[in-house]
């Protein structure tokens, strides 16, 4: 009995363990713009009419609001009117379903049965963080930042949309 407890526990540890949703980050930008030269930033509505698929709540949504303004601002740049500021900062979520197929256990004759593998599904929504940064005088994307796999929860707490937008413009204003 103990090695079949045993085969369940590696069984569920390998489910929990890889069915964990990581961040990651990528980030592009124009090498022509002198990021130097702004100093100020809007945050830029999308009309209703422009909302993508699947978002996350309205709620979900200030939070991000409040973060990317808060990371900004922590970096010198000041908060202006969108018709006075030099950038203008918008973002999205996009939510998708994730599922994890984990195959596992043993094939043929053990611990006198017969038997084959267990297959282990796990479903869970994944949401994606998409933030891009506008040349308000030009109306041309400048930057554009990706969290893929950002949120885990259709509900993340304050702190871990600060940490997600943190970590999505952690290389903006990028380096020459």
């Amino acid at each position: 009995m103990r090695p079949v407890v045993t085969a369940v526990l590696s069984i569920t540890l390998a489910v929990v363990s890889t069915s964990c949703s990581t961040m990651t980050v990528t980030a592009d930008h124009d090498s022509q713009v002198d990021f130097a030269s702004f100093t100020t930033f809007a945050l830029f509505e999308r009309p209703a009419k422009e909302r993508r698929g699947p978002q996350m709540s309205d709620l979900v949504d200030g939070r991000i609001a409040a973060s990317v303004a808060v990371d900004l601002s922590s970096k010198g740049l000041a908060t202006a009117a969108p018709r006075d500021a030099d950038i203008l900062v918008t973002f999205y979520t996009a939510v998708s379903r994730r599922v994890v197929v984990n195959g596992g256990g043993w094939y043929g004759y053990r611990w006198r049965y017969w038997g084959g593998g267990m297959t282990f599904v796990n479903s869970y929504p994944e949401g994606s963080l998409v933030i891009d940064v506008i040349d308000r005088r030009s109306r041309e994307l400048v930057w554009r930042g990706v969290g893929a796999g950002a949120f885990s929860k259709m509900n993340p707490t304050d702190e871990k949309v600060q940490q997600k937008v943190e970590r999505v413009l952690r290389d903006f204003p990028p380096s020459r």
